[in-house]
């Protein structure tokens, strides 16, 4: 069934973190972003909810350009007809440099149209590009780049959740501390529990290398961007020069920087993040590309709101993924949107 936006609202929210979540990028106090509802001309009472949050340091516009996106939005997509995912793709074109405000425009539109046809976001995409839709997707539980001491204590929490998979932040300017904090939470957890790290670009090329050689002892699933997004040929060196898989993240913000990654060799795995992308439509088409080249697929979130976290569910369980998704980051905030 087809639908007629109608109106197109939007709500600013700031959720502060539980604590201050630090990161090779910088210290993250809290989340702001926007929620959009999209109704439907049609039938009164039928809206679709997006989300649209930029974060510092991740490729994304700033905070008044996407709230200037979206503004603009409500003036020139109002009584615009979707029946499609083509649709909702060919008019969202001109918002492809505001990737947050494209995302949550994006996801309400989605969001309205799965609705109108009672099914969920996930089966719209399957039924969209083929596939099937997983009931279950394995996740991931992060740990900040904080002291070795309280790493092992959080990881023991996480490991008593059920997380069978940790993502630690190192790329801090004291590696001797990054080592420790892996070295404790490895001591906790034991070597069943996969490891995984994320550097987010704070090593040069020579650091990844020399620090990887000293972590491979560990058995770490990947290391996350271990150097400057830009710098795809280091990249391939630090992949060819040590045995742990290198994951691309900030390195691919959209399609192109996708090819680029892909033709440098740069990368086993590609971090697709869908509010950095532009939405889970871009994401889905990079995941497609990924796979075609062989790399390994996961999706995470950029420490969204709910409405966020549940569309980056719903492109993960359209998706053949076999690693643990990014997607278990609601706990780090105070409270919901």
């Amino acid at each position: 069934m087809p639908f007629i936006v109608q109106s197109i609202q939007l709500r600013s929210y700031q959720i502060p973190f539980r604590e201050p979540f630090q990161t090779s990028v910088g210290t993250f106090l809290n989340r702001k972003g926007f929620v959009i509802e999209i109704s439907d001309r049609f039938m009164a009472g039928n809206s679709g909810l997006g989300e649209a949050a930029p974060l510092d340091g991740f490729g994304m516009e700033s905070l008044a350009e996407t709230e200037q996106a979206l503004r603009e939005s409500q003036r020139s997509l109002i009584n615009t007809k979707i029946q499609t995912l083509s649709d909702i793709e060919n008019l969202l074109t001109d918002y492809d440099r505001t990737p947050a405000a494209k995302h949550g425009i994006e996801l309400g539109l989605l969001n309205l149209l799965a609705q109108k046809q009672g099914i969920t976001v996930s089966q719209l995409l399957v039924n969209f590009y083929s596939g099937a839709v997983c009931d279950r997707v394995a996740v991931n539980a992060v740990i900040g780049a904080i002291a070795p001491e309280l790493a092992a204590t959080k990881a023991k929490e996480y490991i008593d959740q059920g997380y069978r998979c940790l993502k630690i932040k190192v790329g801090t300017n004291d590696f001797e501390l990054d080592l420790r904090r892996i070295e404790a939470v490895r001591s906790q957890v034991g070597n069943a529990i996969q490891i995984r790290i994320d550097v987010n670009q704070g090593w040069s090329v020579s650091e990844a290398i020399a620090n990887l050689k000293k972590l491979e002892f560990f058995q770490i699933e990947y290391v996350e961007q271990p150097v400057a997004a830009a710098n795809l040929i280091g990249m391939a060196e630090v992949r060819r020069s040590q045995s742990i898989l290198v994951a691309a993240d900030e390195s691919v913000n959209n399609l192109e920087q996708l090819q680029q990654v892909i033709k440098a060799q740069a990368a086993d795995i590609i971090i697709l993040k869908p509010m950095a992308l532009g939405g889970i439509l871009t994401a889905h088409r990079a995941a497609a590309i990924a796979f075609q080249a062989g790399l390994d697929v996961v999706v995470t979130t950029t420490i969204d709101g709910a409405i966020a976290r549940q569309a980056a569910f719903d492109l993960a369980a359209a998706l053949p993924i076999k690693r643990a998704c990014g997607l278990a980051t609601g706990h780090l905030l105070r409270e919901n949107i």
